[in-house]
């Protein structure tokens, strides 16, 4: 497949094609959102162009590194055990568990918002099915490509976009997960509001994020650990108040060390 080439350039029956998954993905856009008309690139989706969010710090500018995108896969859940002072679940039991908060099921559509290498949203695409679909999203074209390499499927689509203007049209998505990465986004909160625009009414949203340790002296560690890293450590309250902020019920919230599992419902409409 030529680089940049539009979906319609490309046959249905290409034998490496992965454009069933990709055309369906295109489905769910909103061409006002997106920076450039759909173009296929190395086997994902890119409506961003050559202008991703710019990177802020060492921790945004190692993730779009290929050597990061390499190591992310096998690193993660070493990183998780540390982060959580190993209560973390391994591999399996991790996806899992993410899949059961979501409310994962045959046909569902969920978006993996800043999926890296697509460690979680290639396994989401065998949860939903033949008739789901399992999209990741992520600014940096070095972790897509790694994730088009390792975790694709029938049921997979990757998509080079922002996490802070998604190009998806309103409640396209049953489930969205943002997991390990929110606290590398420059506009986190924004980021949620996306992602509550994005998912349908009924939906769940599951976000695994950092954890500052609080008192005067957790606060003074934070300032730390964000001056050297690049990763914003969140308060307590501030996914689940921006969570709540914008409207989401059935909050829920596993502290773990360093590291914080939020869990939330958009609750269908009242009826008239």
């Amino acid at each position: 497949m030529t680089d940049g080439s539009t979906l319609a350039d490309h046959r249905a029956d290409d034998p490496a094609d992965t454009l069933p998954a990709l055309r369906r993905a295109s489905a769910l856009l909103d061409p006002a959102r997106c920076r450039q008309s759909p173009a296929e690139v190395d086997g994902y989706l890119d409506v961003l162009g050559a202008a991703p969010p710019a990177a802020q710090g060492f921790g945004q500018r190692l993730m779009r590194t290929r050597f990061y995108a390499g190591v992310y896969q096998l690193g993660r859940p070493v990183g998780l055990r540390l982060a959580s002072l190993l209560e973390a679940p391994g591999r399996d039991a991790d996806r899992a568990r993410t899949a059961a908060r979501l409310g994962l099921r045959p046909g569902a559509t969920v978006l993996d918002i800043a999926c890296g290498p697509g460690n979680f949203t290639g396994w989401f695409g065998t949860r939903v099915g033949p008739d789901g679909l399992a999209v990741g999203v992520d600014a940096s074209r070095t972790m897509l490509a790694r994730a088009v390499a390792d975790n694709s499927g029938p049921s997979v689509a990757y998509l080079h976009g922002d996490a802070e203007q998604l190009p998806f049209a309103d409640e396209v998505a049953d489930a969205v997960s943002c997991l390990a990465a929110l606290y590398l986004i420059n506009e986190p909160f924004q980021a949620i509001g996306e992602m509550w625009r994005v998912l349908k009414p009924g939906g769940r949203i599951v976000i695994l994020t950092s954890l500052g340790p609080g008192g005067q002296r957790g606060r003074a560690h934070v300032t730390t650990m964000e001056k050297l890293s690049s990763v914003r450590m969140f308060g307590r309250d501030d996914i689940t108040g921006c969570l709540r902020e914008c409207g989401f019920t059935e909050i829920d919230q596993v502290e773990a060390g360093i590291a914080q599992t939020v869990t939330a419902t958009k609750p269908h409409r009242a009826t008239p």
